[in-house]
């Protein structure tokens, strides 16, 4: 049900993460940023798949449907804060090396 809501925020990542390169006229190129933005992205929402959504899906199958969406939904917004926090690093250290 989910799962094409997060392929969505993923080029939503890209694209945010290639217009910020663009934005700020970094000399390396704009698909470097948007590549790793979208890994850094899928690799958060791996993690929480395998180590939090898994398990949690296996013991409330059936009797809690809304904890499992939750869950799902949980592991979206902490890439998304993730990222958020990586691009502002990232940002930062540019305008340090300038």
């Amino acid at each position: 049900m989910l799962g094409g809501l997060g392929g969505l925020i993923a080029i939503a990542v890209a694209i945010w993460f290639y217009r910020t390169a663009v934005d700020i006229n970094d000399p390396k190129s704009p698909f470097v940023w948007a590549f790793n933005g979208a890994a850094a992205y899928y690799v958060v929402v791996l993690l929480w798949w395998f180590l939090v959504l898994k398990p949690v899906s296996a013991n409330f199958h059936h009797t809690n449907q809304s904890l499992i969406l939750a869950a799902h939904v949980g592991g979206y917004v902490l890439a998304l804060a993730l990222v958020w926090f990586i691009r502002n690093r990232w940002i930062a250290s540019m305008k340090k090396s300038s």
